[in-house]
């Protein structure tokens, strides 16, 4: 119920967002009527694979963090992953690169802490190949 009023919201505000009194679009709606290039819808599809794992929040706090902060490091994995096929900057590709060492071994850490207490390991989302992220 809470999920379907937020999206309910998001979208009224975005609706009520896309034109002027005038009726002449914002900016903002120009812009996201334009398409994307590769690099920019690969990086659609992991933050909205990171935050659809991000969306179940369980009631014990310290179970909540691990599992958001799994999501939210799978997702910076996968970031990291679209920066190295796309990106050119060397710092940026070794920043990426660091990030995905460093992130893997914090993810292997909290799914582990969450399997010792029986606590749902959600499984990482399906990329848009079709291959489940690890």
């Amino acid at each position: 119920m809470k999920r379907t009023a937020l999206v309910l919201a998001a979208a009224l505000l975005a609706s009520g967002c896309s034109q002027h009194g005038d009726g002449a679009a914002t900016p903002a709606a120009s812009e996201a009527a334009a398409p994307q290039n590769e690099a920019q819808q690969a990086y659609a599809a992991v933050n909205a694979r990171m935050h659809e794992g991000m969306a179940s929040i369980d009631a014990d706090p310290d179970v909540a963090f691990m599992q958001g902060m799994l999501a939210h490091h799978r997702g910076a994995v996968e970031m990291s992953e679209v920066a190295l096929k796309y990106g050119k900057d060397a710092k940026v590709r070794d920043l990426a690169g660091r990030i995905i060492k460093t992130q893997q071994g914090e993810i292997a850490e909290m799914e582990a802490w969450l399997k010792e207490r029986g606590k749902p390991v959600a499984a990482a989302p399906a990329k848009a190949d079709g291959h489940a992220h690890h």
